[in-house]
């Protein structure tokens, strides 16, 4: 999370660090073994992401007092992220890469 980057972000003091992401990698990975699966999903990332995110996201004081939380913001930045279909990068689709 960068501090006002989006209007989710808004009140955010400090953010998520890299590592924060990287951690939800590793969840996100380790949950989608747990249920059978050799990848990570969109909905594993949406349903770990306030659990390894919020803890590290600090509020302004305004942000505070007007009632907002981490959890708010994790949920509301998760709103904002459009979740489509993506071209495989072409050094994957000269290799014969195949989307599962």
């Amino acid at each position: 999370t960068h501090p006002q980057s989006s209007a989710a972000s808004s009140g955010v003091r400090y953010g998520a660090s890299p590592r924060a992401g990287l951690a939800l990698a590793a969840a996100a990975r380790a949950r989608a073994l747990v249920n059978g699966r050799p990848n990570a999903s969109i909905e594993d990332v949406r349903t770990l992401a306030g659990p390894a995110l919020a803890h590290r996201i600090v509020l302004d004081y305004g942000a505070r007092m007007e009632g907002r939380s981490p959890d708010m913001v994790v949920g509301e930045l998760l709103r904002e992220i459009e979740v489509g279909e993506h071209p495989l990068p072409p050094t994957l689709e000269r290799s014969g890469g195949e989307r599962a």
